[in-house]
């Protein structure tokens, strides 16, 4: 059994904090249990970076050179 906490949200700071230390060289996995989440909430925050260039949940896409808001829940 797991100790891990069953947070379902990161604020954006944190998501932010989650980027810079995958782009640091951490693995996910590492970057998870430091966090306190299960990798698979890191790898959702890594690959909306890589889609959007945003980690938070509440700021807005470009898309087609106008500016759409987006809302992922993680």
């Amino acid at each position: 059994m797991s100790s891990m906490s069953q947070r379902s949200h990161l604020t954006d700071s944190e998501a932010w904090t989650v980027v810079g230390r995958l782009e640091g060289g951490q693995t996910q996995a590492e970057v998870a249990q430091a966090i306190g989440v299960s990798q698979s909430v890191i790898s959702r925050i890594w690959n909306r970076f890589l889609e959007t260039g945003s980690a938070g949940r509440n700021q807005d896409k470009v898309i087609d050179g106008q500016q759409r808001p987006i809302k992922i829940v993680i």
